[in-house]
């Protein structure tokens, strides 16, 4: 039986589990320096959830990674899963933020920018992957943690320094 644990991945799962639970923080911190601003804005607080969503899908994906003994094909599953849902909560989030649109130029960055269905689609895809017992699934985890570290690390930082005093 192949495992996901070993070959590195549990080290992966790690750095990338750390980054994104300090991530998270950063973005409370953003968004805490900043919330007379982005409290007026329902379209700024979606999108700032939906930042929030991309750092925790990442720490899922992690401690999915590191359950010791766990199945190949079990991974595979429950990443179709994580995937799928966070296919879902970004999508509502990204719904209920058109439908409260402002003339928030940040709102419309961090839409644009926002990797919600490379995260997803990856996920689940690495999922379908897994599940047709291909050991090669996990790195198709590698685009959709990658770009929502680093997209969620800018959507934090524009939150913090593109809202006015």
């Amino acid at each position: 039986m192949i495992r996901a644990s070993g070959d590195g991945w549990d080290s992966f799962a790690v750095v990338s589990g750390g980054s994104a639970g300090a991530l998270v923080g950063l973005l409370f911190v953003a968004v805490s320096l900043r919330i007379d601003y982005i409290s007026r804005s329902a379209e700024l607080r979606y999108r700032a959830a939906q930042t929030l969503g991309l750092f925790m899908t990442v720490l899922l994906i992690a401690l999915l990674l590191v359950t010791p003994g766990q199945p190949l094909r079990v991974l595979g599953l429950e990443l179709l899963a994580v995937g799928v849902a966070t296919g879902a909560f970004l999508y509502v989030l990204g719904r209920r933020a058109d439908a409260e649109r402002s003339d928030q130029r940040l709102a419309r960055i961090v839409e644009a920018i926002s990797p919600n269905w490379l995260t997803s689609l990856c996920v689940a895809g690495s999922g379908i992957v897994l599940l047709c017992g291909v050991h090669a699934g996990l790195y198709v985890l590698l685009p959709p943690v990658f770009a929502a570290l680093v997209v969620g690390v800018i959507n934090a930082w524009l939150f913090l320094t593109k809202t006015p005093e």
